[in-house]
């Protein structure tokens, strides 16, 4: 009886096993925040369909799934998101002006110049460094912008919305 009552349990305990195993397969996997890999020269922007070509001005967003949005200019990354509020972005990533390495957009610093040509002529250069930002701002006759404070400025293209 013993024998049996030991045998139960462990067919219990093997069940719950694996149902927790089943449970913990069923979960969403957590993605891992990391900027895009983008192939210049290839690669198109997701809002105006133009070949991603200057590292500098390239920015994307990672969406909940892990997959990305891509641009070539910065404000175009703004402006499809004001225009698409109900896409959750897990990430906003940009290129440090001077080192054209991707930082994170959240922290960024962003010169927006009436004088600064980008490819979509938004102005809007980004800098990992505040001081970087200022001095860059000076030269180009701009404004330095938080991420927060930067979403709120209307973005205008060159090329035409």
């Amino acid at each position: 009886m013993e024998q049996n009552g030991l045998l139960k349990r462990s067919q219990k305990l093997l069940i719950v096993t694996l149902l927790s195993l089943a449970l913990a397969a069923c979960q969403p996997k957590e993605v891992e925040l990391e900027p895009p890999e983008i192939a210049y020269g290839q690669d198109v922007c997701d809002r105006c369909g133009m070949i991603i070509g200057e590292p500098r001005y390239a920015s994307a967003t990672q969406l909940s799934k892990g997959d990305y949005l891509k641009f070539d200019d910065a404000g175009e990354m703004f402006a499809y998101h004001a225009a698409n509020p109900d896409i959750e972005v897990l990430a906003w990533w940009v290129h440090d002006h001077p080192s054209e390495e991707w930082i994170s957009g959240e922290t960024a610093f962003y010169v927006k110049s009436d004088t600064l040509s980008t490819p979509m002529g938004t102005g809007i250069a980004c800098f990992a460094d505040e001081a970087d930002a200022r001095q860059f701002a000076a030269e180009q006759n701009g404004k330095v912008y938080s991420f927060s404070e930067i979403q709120k400025v209307p973005i205008s293209h060159s090329m035409g919305d």
